[in-house]
């Protein structure tokens, strides 16, 4: 009686076919892997450039108001400024379904989050000190920091101290973690004038 079975050579043939197919998913799902990195890494530099670019409005509609002021530290910024809201109903420009206005803005670093969250109030929420709601506009940060910038009559260079009232700029280092653990932190450096405040 004879047994059926696989001779060397049909299991060699086996295994080889099994070690090109795992090497070929291996590539592929190293070089997805890849891409998902990089693909994650430039929506968090656009995050990073649509903040630098939401702020930078911010700081040109800022304005000097008795009842706003501008106050700010290493973490957080709130300045007195333009803001969009909703329509009252009852308003003339109901029909236009929001309005600007006079209100405060104010931009936060939540370190223990690892985010940047701005929110906004308008006249009468400004008034008593209540804000809206958080919009993250930067969900993924290793570290920022605010640094102010103050003129004097007395010296025209930028003084980088606390001053009164607004400063005639604002400059911020932002840091973003790198796509892989290997990879290197980017930081990002940008300075944003105040018009108000020179």
């Amino acid at each position: 009686m004879r047994r059926k079975a696989f001779t060397l050579i049909e299991i060699m043939l086996v295994c080889s076919i099994f070690a090109t197919l795992s090497i070929a998913i291996f590539t592929c799902l190293s070089n997805g892997i890849t891409l998902w990195n990089r693909a994650n890494r430039l929506v968090a530099e656009e995050d990073a450039a649509l903040f630098f670019d939401r702020f930078s409005s911010d700081l040109r509609n800022t304005f000097n108001y008795s009842k706003f002021v501008f106050t700010g530290d290493g973490f957080k910024v709130d300045l007195p400024t333009v803001v969009w809201t909703s329509a009252d109903r009852v308003s003339v420009r109901a029909g236009e379904g929001v309005m600007d206005q006079i209100g405060r803005v104010q931009y936060v670093y939540d370190p223990g989050r690892g985010i940047v969250f701005r929110r906004q109030a308008n006249y009468s929420q400004a008034l008593l000190d209540e804000w809206g709601p958080e919009e993250i506009v930067v969900p993924a940060v290793k570290g920022l920091s605010f640094h102010y910038f103050y003129s004097s009559s007395r010296d025209p260079r930028m003084l980088v101290e606390p001053g009164d009232g607004i400063p005639a700029g604002v400059e911020i280092d932002l840091v973003l973690p790198g796509a892989t653990p290997e990879a290197e932190d980017k930081v990002f450096r940008r300075y944003m004038p105040v018009p108000v405040g020179v």
